[in-house]
């Protein structure tokens, strides 16, 4: 694989990922930016990586590599709320 194709592939996950937290927060692309930022600072994690997990995590794809752990302590109980409320409510 190409460096381009994974930055291309990289690029789509963090856009997605974006996009999750833009759903289930209510928030801004930047504001849910930051928090994948955040949650890269923290954890030490790349953001392509930690993308990845949050993306899988929301697809409802069980994962056991350390990003999806962390996407999992970040944003599991956030995900699990949405998912119990009904759409209608939110």
């Amino acid at each position: 694989m190409s460096h381009s194709h994974t930055a291309d592939t990289s690029r789509t996950t963090i856009d997605t990922a974006i996009g999750v937290l833009v759903g289930v927060r209510g928030c801004t692309p930047d504001e849910a930016f930051r928090e994948l930022v955040r949650v890269v600072q923290r954890t030490g994690i790349g953001i392509g990586s930690i993308a990845r997990g949050l993306v899988d995590l929301a697809g409802s794809r069980s994962g056991s590599s350390a990003e999806y752990a962390e996407a999992f302590n970040a944003w599991g109980e956030l995900l699990a709320q949405t998912r119990r409320t009904p759409a209608a409510t939110r």
